[in-house]
């Protein structure tokens, strides 16, 4: 993805690396304490249920939320620190969907963030591949409804038409994308563990399509608005080294 079409929302959820802003505090201190500060928030939202995806001990918390926060404040490197900071956090307590998928569970915040932050400050392509991998494993091993893949196919489109330049949202419109991306990267990799290890019949997904749809749609309106906030005061927050 070209440059060009990510400079609106990079330019001010990334700043160059290296640069001091007041002479006071280094960028990659503030770097390190943002990172930190991300983690701690994120597993604790992770303590917050939404509602339950997969019944028992597996809900969905307010982490989703949270999770394309940090994928676009953090930049790849950090982001991966990050999110294997966050599963061992959420490992470590037994929180979200540690209990239902176990080591496996580690996987879907690691991957929602990383690839979320590469779509943020590299390209949308990364995470464009891998939720086109998990829409073709759902067609092919879940026998569940086509209609969970309405926001597969949304997300693509709309990461085609931000490609091919043929409409321009403004700010809050790339940030809703970006963060609409890392969400789906974080449902693609919870789908793979639901069909591969957990071998949900096909009938159970078109009873928990609604929900996922609601909390996708809570995970990227909340996300979105909670970034374009901090866009907004990040002078006061001294963001803009970051």
């Amino acid at each position: 993805m070209e440059k060009s079409n990510h400079s609106s929302v990079q330019g001010e959820v990334k700043a160059g690396a290296g640069t001091a802003t007041n002479g006071v505090v280094s960028p990659n201190t503030r770097r390190l304490a943002l990172a930190a500060l991300l983690v701690s928030l994120y597993v604790a939202a992770n303590s917050i249920p939404i509602d339950a995806f997969i019944g028992g001990a597996g809900f969905i918390t307010a982490g989703i939320i949270l999770l394309p926060v940090v994928s676009g404040l953090l930049r790849p490197r950090a982001a991966l620190i990050a999110a294997v900071l966050a599963s061992i956090g959420l490992l470590a307590f037994q929180l979200s969907i540690i209990p239902i998928f176990g080591f496996y569970g580690l996987l879907v915040p690691t991957m929602g963030i990383v690839l979320g932050s590469l779509g943020f400050h590299r390209s949308l392509a990364y995470p464009a591949m891998y939720i086109v991998l998990g829409a073709v494993w759902y067609v092919l091993f879940s026998g569940g409804t086509i209609f969970w893949l309405v926001p597969y196919a949304l997300v693509i489109g709309l990461i085609a038409a931000k490609q091919a330049r043929i409409f321009k949202l403004g700010k809050k419109g790339d940030l809703a994308i970006y963060c609409f991306v890392a969400t789906m990267c974080e449902l693609v990799t919870m789908n793979i563990g639901s069909i591969s290890l957990l071998h949900l019949p096909g009938p159970v997904w078109l009873i928990i399509t609604p929900f996922m749809f609601l909390e996708r749609a809570v995970a990227v309106v909340g996300s979105s608005s909670i970034l374009f906030g901090l866009l907004r005061l990040k002078g006061p927050l001294r963001l803009e080294g970051i």
